[in-house]
């Protein structure tokens, strides 16, 4: 059990033949408590352990498998990269606030998210503003919180001036984002 109550995941089995794959499947769950043992073919149910709740089969290495387990395990598959999106959603809806996630694979998950769904939009350029947008309306206002309202404080909190982050936050109240005290 994880320290919130909540039963973790201590094991996963990822049957793969493609060394990349599971590279890659190892840093997607780096900040999860799951640990995931690559196996390069399928035997049956029986090298399965009893603990491992999740079992990941990468359909383009592997030949028909036969799912017919009775115990509760979540099974993925897929080819390649299908399977690493798999296992990211499943991880990121399992605990979409874990401390354990980690901003880095959130924001990765969430920009590739958009990045797919404005992929197909001709407007040039639009992803970067967008988030760089997005990240000023965020932080800024959430620094000027934490440093209670101190501009100085704020600014030493994100790294930048004092005269950069008054500058951007008056772009922000101009858009009608936020309010500055002054």
């Amino acid at each position: 059990m994880s320290g919130d109550g909540r039963p973790t995941i201590r094991e996963g089995l990822l049957f793969t033949e493609d060394r990349m794959l599971s590279e890659r499947i190892r840093r997607t769950v780096v900040h999860w408590p799951l640990e995931i043992t690559v196996r390069d073919r399928w035997t049956g149910w029986g090298e399965v352990p009893e603990d491992c709740r999740l079992i990941l089969f990468d359909r383009s290495t592997m030949g028909p498998v036969e799912l017919s387990d009775t115990s509760l395990r979540l099974v993925l598959s897929g080819s390649g990269e299908e399977l690493v999106e798999a296992l990211e959603s499943f991880l990121f809806l399992r605990e979409p606030f874990s401390v354990a996630v980690g901003i880095e694979h959130l924001l990765h998950v969430k920009c590739r998210q958009y990045l797919t769904a404005v992929s197909s939009l001709r407007e040039a350029g639009s992803a970067y503003s967008f988030f760089v947008s997005l990240l000023d309306r965020l932080l800024l206002p959430g620094a000027l919180e934490v440093a209670q309202g101190n501009q100085q404080r704020a600014s030493r909190i994100l790294g930048i001036s004092r005269n950069t982050f008054r500058n951007k936050m008056k772009m922000l109240d101009a858009g009608g984002a936020t309010r500055i005290d002054k």
